[in-house]
């Protein structure tokens, strides 16, 4: 824990030990980022050729994180990372490339400690996320991957502390590049459920286990008629729908969006 953290956990309680005595207390804005993973959605920008395997980028869980500086008068920082890049990691057969530099976060510096008028704490500058491997044990072949983030822009109100973002994307697959806008919103909400099919459709009457989509799990409210005692812990404001693909729930309306 730096200095920071420190000074800001100690504040917490100086004030809270003295609101009897000198009323309420009211901290002043800061640039909050949600900790954990977002749900993505990637939107290619137009003149791309969306034929291209690196064209057509499903949604995605991206981990961000915010850091504080431990020199006060230096800007904090947010790190992002990619679920394709670490996976490949984290996957007991992938085979680095160790000619090639590993850099598997995206790092950059927040503008200001506060948000600005219209609510945004903004990161307009980030290193690129990359990945270079002989043998990808997700991929099952070797992959060549570089995620170049920039204007990566963070929704703080009280209402959306921070769990909603904007971004733009240069991103390389292989020799492939392809451009996309980009939004995201925490928490990841997993929305499949598990069924019997008859998959090969050939009469023989064996079943097997899939996923499909279940829109009634990104239901911010709970519907103990139906056996749902929890909601999906989503914002009930945001506009979200389970895609079909990725099977967790991502934001159907733009950033800022805080009407369902």
């Amino acid at each position: 824990m730096n200095l920071r953290l420190i000074g800001l956990g100690t504040g917490a309680v100086l004030a809270v030990s003295t609101l009897g005595a000198c009323g309420t207390y009211q901290q002043d804005p800061q640039c909050v980022v949600a900790k954990g993973t977002f749900a993505t959605v990637y939107t290619l920008k137009e003149g791309q050729d969306a034929s291209q395997a690196c064209a057509q980028l499903k949604p995605e869980r991206v981990g961000l994180e915010k850091y504080f500086s431990e020199d006060p008068s230096a800007p904090d920082s947010v790190t992002m990372r990619p679920q394709k890049i670490g996976g490949e990691l984290a996957h007991k057969d992938t085979l680095l490339d160790p000619d090639a530099p590993l850099q598997p976060n995206s790092v950059g510096e927040l503008m200001t400690d506060a948000p600005g008028e219209d609510n945004f704490c903004e990161v307009p500058t980030l290193t690129a996320a990359r990945l270079e491997s002989r043998y990808g044990g997700v991929s099952k072949a070797p992959v060549s991957l570089t995620y170049a983030w920039s204007n990566l822009r963070i929704y703080n109100t009280p209402e959306i502390p921070g769990t909603q973002f904007t971004a733009e994307l240069h991103y390389s697959e292989n020799g492939c590049t392809a451009e996309y806008t980009v939004k995201g919103i925490w928490p990841v909400v997993s929305c499949s459920k598990e069924i019997e099919l008859d998959t090969d459709a050939n009469g023989d009457g064996k079943k097997d286990k899939v996923n499909v989509p279940d829109e009634t799990k990104c239901d911010p409210n709970p519907d103990p008629s139906v056996g749902r005692y929890r909601g999906s812990g989503i914002n009930p404001t945001f506009p979200v729908k389970c895609d079909p693909v990725a099977l967790f729930c991502v934001l159907t309306g733009e950033v800022p969006s805080d009407k369902p």
